[in-house]
């Protein structure tokens, strides 16, 4: 199979790799060879999560979006191995992907599992979840479109929480203030077991995208 380059050094199977954001809107029908629900993971780390959704949800489509070339390799070894054929990739900074690459209404659900917490105050600006993400995922997101994130960082957490819930066009399903449970069927990520063992309280949200404009 030809392999092209999604980064420096990192070359991945063409059937899996789509271009960066700058190469624009893309028929994700025409990508994928049908028409189906999609759904993004952000930042996928090591792919085990985003292969295990892809794997016990044929019918849905899946893009997962990456910075990082090694966690790109670790994913793509496991697509090829198990031969999951409803999954690509995109390498690139978050905000630029979904910014670019996906049109309006486009992306059914989106996952954002344990991002770097960025612990020190004066480091809390690299954050990915900050004001300018909602506003990202509302222009993706179809009415009633789902997002949901989890981490172990409680600092964290609050600013996720209170981040979605100042943006109009999200509704917390938990209810105001509230963090959520996770997903039903939900297979932990590889960090959500390591912090569950150490004690770690991991904490659940889940948003709805409301009707209306932006």
């Amino acid at each position: 199979m030809a392999r092209v380059r999604v980064g420096t050094g990192i070359a991945v199977p063409h059937r899996y790799a789509l271009p960066g954001p700058e190469a624009g809107r893309v028929a994700w029908e025409t990508v994928f060879g049908r028409r189906a629900p999609l759904v993004v993971e952000v930042g996928f780390g090591n792919g085990q999560f985003l292969a295990d959704m892809a794997r016990n949800r044929p019918g849905t489509d899946f893009v997962g979006i990456e910075l990082y070339g090694k966690g790109i390799e670790k994913l793509v070894r496991r697509l090829e191995r198990e031969d999951i054929g409803n999954v690509r990739i995109v390498k690139g900074e978050a905000l630029a992907v979904l910014r670019a690459r996906f049109g309006p209404g486009e992306v059914a659900e989106v996952h954002l599992n344990f991002p770097d917490p960025w612990p020190k105050k004066r480091h809390h600006k690299r954050r990915l979840v900050g004001p300018a993400l909602p506003v990202a995922l509302f222009a993706c997101l179809p009415p009633g479109g789902q997002v949901r994130l989890a981490t172990d960082d409680a600092c964290y957490a609050l600013q996720m929480k209170d981040v979605f819930e100042a943006h109009p066009g999200f509704a917390n399903v938990a209810g105001p203030h509230r963090f959520g449970d996770p997903e039903p069927g939900r297979i932990a990520t590889k960090y959500e077991r390591k912090f569950g063992a150490l004690g770690h309280a991991i904490r659940h949200l889940h948003f709805r995208r409301l009707g209306g404009g932006g």
